[in-house]
């Protein structure tokens, strides 16, 4: 009875050691994860400003704090884009997520998928895809990459999707 009782709480206890890992995982995992920022402010801005305005400046349609951005477009494997970056992330909210779907949560996989990065210092803090029917714009830029001291861009609609519904950002020269 004794031999049971011991081999209920061993089951107990490994179960719980089994859960805490794979919701927190290492401190590979840890260090990686961003820190939960939401884009829909700075998604319902951007959309309202490009419609708006010819000219828009990032940096103050944002609530957070970034040096960095990068926007990658379609079919760009999530391999290149952390080499562009110089850094790996995850946004999975559990270590169980971000092993099941870390090799290809941030891969830009069809034609109207985009990945939008913000960084500070050498960390991500936020990171996004996003369809162009979800946040109509096309960040046009020389090395998917602008920062924040030159956020400023021109905005036109594109002759290439939905007849200018979509605009296109076209990053001023400073």
């Amino acid at each position: 009875m004794i031999i049971i009782k011991r081999i209920g709480q061993l089951i107990g206890v490994v179960f719980i050691l089994a859960l805490l890992f794979f919701t927190f995982g290492t401190s590979r995992y840890q260090s990686m994860k961003t820190k939960g920022c939401s884009l829909v402010v700075f998604e319902n801005k951007l959309k309202k400003a490009s419609a708006e305005n010819s000219e828009i400046d990032i940096s103050k349609l944002t609530n957070f704090q970034w040096d960095e951005c990068y926007v990658f477009t379609p079919y760009y494997p999530s391999k290149d884009i952390y080499k562009k970056v110089g850094t790996e992330w995850t946004t999975a909210k559990t270590y169980l997520g971000f092993l099941v779907s870390h090799n290809a949560e941030n891969d830009t996989i069809s034609d109207e998928d985009f990945l939008i990065v913000f960084k500070k210092g050498t960390k991500v803090v936020l990171a996004k895809k996003y369809s162009i029917n979800q946040l109509p714009v096309i960040f046009k830029l020389d090395n998917f990459k602008f920062t924040r001291k030159n956020a400023k861009f021109l905005v036109t609609g594109s002759k290439q999707y939905d007849k200018g519904k979509i605009k296109e950002l076209i990053l001023k020269q400073t």
